[in-house]
């Protein structure tokens, strides 16, 4: 029971079940009892016809950020990790009120009896072994593997579900809710997998398509031999070749946005600020004698707010002040110096001679963050295990059976050879200011660490120093000049005409977004772009932020250049397009005019009436997605596998050039009666396909309108 209890106070054990599930896409119905959307409400999208309402979806997704935040101890969550919650918690939506009714539909249920044996049956669900797995080696948590078989125990998984707390069975009625939900779409699809069945006929077909090979010769004529400027194409050329593909030109809604980026830098007036600062803190420090008072300023003066007691060998410290720190006293301030943006100003601590160094192994039990009764009971057992290796000299077997440590564990704990700043600086000073032999306890942000110095490196001299690191920053004043020249220029060429004037006229570099869609999440060069995105998919074609968009280290001015709707884009939109495509057809024309004007009665005489090589090509088959030595030429499927060995092909229009194809061998497949290995290979094949396309088909048939995009 002690273990049960252990397991409890692991608040990220069902926490993080929960979440994981609940992003894999099979996520319960348990939050919807007693909730609805009114479409009064603002609305995020609509499924089936079901208006979801921001206020029922933002719930939802504050609910898992909740349980997230718990299980990583964090106060809040990164904006990738929010946006994937959001976009799991949509799927749940869709789950709820376009999978579930066509499962419901279907007569598809899981019964109480069916539930129980999934959780305590002799074949559990995979989800069920995960939930009882530690999350780092996956492995089987020991209360919950039988030791006889290695899987999971029923009677330990019974006992702790019936001995959990009240305030933790809706959590776990969550998850029966997952598993319930999980087996349900299973069902369905496996109910359609059954529903497969491919016939002899289709079998043969299938068998003959993927064993029968056809090896020929051809010769190409390639667009790219007619320059494009000595093809002309007028409207009527372009609008038939538009009307003909259009289905190429379908697009989803999107903005073609150009934005300047106008960068906070410092300048040379912050640099001056903070060296000046810098210089007034070397003259405080000076008067600075003991250790205690120069960590307290290096901390309370440094951005990084540490001070680092390692000492560190020649050629380890930064190059600005390696050799002067060595050759220095303690109590000398260096001279400042810049280093990543940073203005530095170190004072020598002190020196000693020390390993440059050191071969360890440990023993690590740990400690939760912050858990004081953890790390008292972890001190305790850590000086019990030290007792018994002074005792029995067991370190080895020790460490397999108690350390903590996954990575070296099984090796009895063995790190090898180490130098400085490979180690946390807890474990690195026991090491380094220890000697051969030694075995000190440390204790670091991971826990306990029973540590036996096993050999040292001849010692040299090393020298500590501490340093107070301030950030160049832009100023108040930096940031306003910056900003009154994002707003000089909306001001000044705030249209389309004058904003492609303004840019040449500012010597700016113009940046393009395109396509951009309302859904998405990121813009080049911008930290977080939401709120460009939502403002230009609101804008007109033309438009010019009224305001420069603000970010910590840049202010954006946005121009909208052209905006595209849903569905077939217009011809003038695609005019680019629909000319190379148009110009491509007559270039066919012109060739396949030019070969049929060569009446050429074979490949050699094709070759050496046009000056054309002849390329060959050997094993090609029609379930292949390319050809041999001539890609993917769709058009060259017809008359490669239904011409005859030694027939000569009409002039074929391609994707590169116009061809003719002469067949040389066609090797039939090779004769058979057993069809089953086709018709099982066909049949695996379409089962594979139902767990992607099935769900995707019910989605469609949903008219999922996803707006999202217009709240976050």
């Amino acid at each position: 029971m002690a273990v049960i209890s252990s397991i409890r106070k692991r608040a990220g054990l069902v926490a993080a079940l929960i979440a994981v599930a609940l992003f894999s896409f099979v996520l319960s119905d348990l939050f919807f009892k007693g909730k609805s959307p009114f479409s009064s409400e603002q609305s995020v999208g609509e499924i089936s016809g079901n208006p979801i309402s921001y206020i029922s979806f933002d719930n939802e997704v504050q609910h898992v950020a909740d349980l997230q935040k718990e299980r990583r101890r964090q106060a809040a969550l990164d904006d990738e990790t929010m946006n994937s919650i959001r976009d799991n918690i949509w799927e749940k939506f869709i789950k709820e009120y376009a999978l579930k009714p066509q499962f419901k539909s279907a007569g598809i249920s899981v019964s109480d009896g069916e539930l129980k044996e999934l959780l305590l049956g002799n074949d559990p669900d995979p989800l069920v072994v995960q939930y009882f797995s530690d999350p780092n080696s996956s492995k089987l948590i020991d209360y919950f593997r039988d030791p006889s078989t290695g899987k999971l125990n029923p009677r330990s998984v019974k006992t702790y579900v019936d001995s959990l707390p009240a305030e933790e069975k809706g959590r776990w009625s969550e998850f029966e809710g997952i598993l319930r939900d999980t087996r349900i779409q299973n069902k369905y699809l496996t109910l359609i997998k059954k529903g497969l069945y491919v016939t002899n006929e289709q079998a043969k077909a299938e068998y003959a398509n993927l064993n029968r090979t056809v090896n020929f010769k051809y010769v190409m004529k390639p667009y790219s031999s007619l320059p494009d400027s000595s093809v002309s194409v007028n409207d009527q050329d372009l609008l038939k070749y538009y009307n003909q593909n259009n289905y190429k030109f379908k697009q989803d809604a999107s903005r073609k946005l150009e934005y300047l980026v106008f960068d906070i830098k410092p300048t040379q007036l912050d640099f001056d600020e903070v060296k000046n600062q810098m210089d007034k803190l070397a003259t405080e420090w000076k008067d600075i004698k003991t250790f205690k008072e120069d960590s307290f300023l290096v901390v309370r003066e440094g951005d990084s707010r540490t001070c680092d007691t390692t000492h560190y060998g020649k050629g380890q410290l930064p190059l600005q002040i390696d050799s002067l720190a060595h050759a220095s006293d303690k109590g000398t301030i260096l001279p400042l110096y810049i280093e990543n943006n940073q203005y530095k100003l170190t004072k020598v601590l002190g020196h000693i001679m020390s390993p440059d160094s050191v071969k360890a192994r440990h023993i690590l039990i740990k400690v939760p963050k912050g858990d004081s009764l953890a790390k008292a009971k972890a001190k305790i057992k850590i000086d019990s295990i030290k007792a018994v290796i002074q005792k029995k000299h067991n370190f080895l077997e020790m460490a397999k059976q108690f350390s903590d440590d996954a990575g070296s564990k099984d090796s009895g704990g063995a790190l090898g050879w180490f130098t400085t700043g490979k180690m946390v600086p807890e474990f690195q000073n026991a090491c380094f200011n220890g000697k051969k032999g030694d075995m000190p306890v440390a204790f670091s942000q991971f826990g306990y660490h029973l540590i036996e110095i096993l050999d040292q490196s001849a010692h040299t001299l090393k020298t500590s120093v501490a340093t107070v690191d301030r950030k160049i920053e832009p100023g108040t004043k930096t940031r306003q000049d910056v900003y009154n020249n994002a707003v000089d220029f909306v001001t000044k060429y705030h249209t389309s005409e004058t904003f492609e004037k303004g840019i040449e006229e500012s010597h700016l570099i113009k940046r393009l977004a395109d396509p951009l869609k309302e859904s998405d999440k990121a813009i080049a060069g911008i930290e977080n772009p939401r709120e460009i995105i939502r403002w230009a998919f609101n804008a007109a074609t033309g438009d010019v932020s009224v305001e420069p968009f603000s970010f910590p280290d840049k202010y954006v001015v946005a121009h909208v250049a052209d905006i595209r709707e849903e569905g077939i884009a217009p011809l003038e939109q695609k005019k680019d397009e629909v000319t190379i495509g148009a110009k491509k057809i007559k270039k066919g024309e012109k060739f396949m005019e030019e070969m049929n004007k060569a009446n050429a009665k074979s490949i050699e005489e094709y070759s050496s009436k046009l000056n054309l090589r002849i390329n060959p090509a050997e094993g090609a088959t029609f379930t292949a997605y390319s050809l041999p030595n001539a890609g993917r030429e769709l058009n060259l499927y017809g008359p490669i596998f239904t011409l005859k060995e030694n027939q000569l092909s009409k002039p074929v229009a391609g994707e590169s050039g116009v061809y003719v194809v002469k067949i040389d061998k066609v090797i039939e497949a090779p004769p058979t009666t057993d069809y089953k290995t086709s018709k099982l290979q066909s049949k695996n094949n379409y089962a594979y396909r139902v767990d992607i396309e099935a769900i995707e088909a019910i989605k469609k048939k949903a008219k999922i309108q996803d707006n999202r995009a217009k709240f976050f």
